[in-house]
């Protein structure tokens, strides 16, 4: 009798957790949709190219895609994009000559509720997309009637080379996020893990 009562009570508990872990999972799912926007983050692979990014994560519930009891949906991360590099080496040039390049960078991608503080990602390299702006690309230096011509003659290929070099760095940096550990909302702040790396993102619109 007494292992029968030990295994009733046992069973109550473990239904009462399982419901208790339901309704945060489903809390966490609630409080997550909408637009997300972090601080700039220095990133790069390259050790001649100094870049930062500014990302904006939009984060949409599609409970239709998603097994039943099971609380997730899709996401987009856009990126505002800065890299600064110099031309050395090249004859008719002052140098150093500094270049400061713009653009922007997007990836799509799923998210789901694992817990009541875990959501994993699934970010999809192929969506990833990155632009720099030929025309967003600014001289820093000595610039002169004679170099000023070849100056803008190079910024097409220093913003396409500039471009896939921020993009190999994004494609590192993407294929890292698996889950945002330790995920904590309040207000209009979220407060996440990465690995090691602590991030704080501002909410920009209501949640949908």
């Amino acid at each position: 009798m007494y292992n029968m009562k030990g295994l009733i009570y046992g069973l109550t508990l473990l239904g009462a957790f399982s419901m208790v872990s339901c309704d945060e999972t489903a809390r966490l799912a609630k409080e997550l949709p909408g637009s997300w926007a972090g601080t700039p983050e220095n990133f790069t692979d390259n050790a001649s190219v100094t870049a930062t990014i500014i990302e904006t994560i939009d984060i949409s519930s599609n409970p239709d895609m998603m097994p039943k009891g099971v609380h997730g949906g899709t996401l987009t991360i856009a990126g505002m994009l800065s890299a600064n590099t110099q031309i050395v080496g090249q004859p008719g040039f002052v140098e150093p000559l500094g270049l400061t390049v713009s653009g922007r960078s997007t990836i799509s991608g799923t998210w789901t509720v694992i817990d009541d503080d875990e959501v994993a990602v699934s970010l999809d390299p192929s969506t990833l997309t990155v632009s720099v702006d030929p025309d967003a690309v600014v001289v820093n230096g000595v610039i002169t009637e004679m170099n000023g011509p070849r100056v803008d003659s190079i910024k097409p290929s220093v913003a396409s080379a500039i471009g896939q070099s921020l993009k190999m760095a994004l494609v590192n940096r993407y294929s890292a996020i698996r889950k945002l550990d330790d995920v904590k909302i309040k207000g209009p702040l979220m407060k996440f893990e990465i690995g090691d790396t602590d991030y704080v993102f501002t909410r920009q619109s209501a949640a949908q």
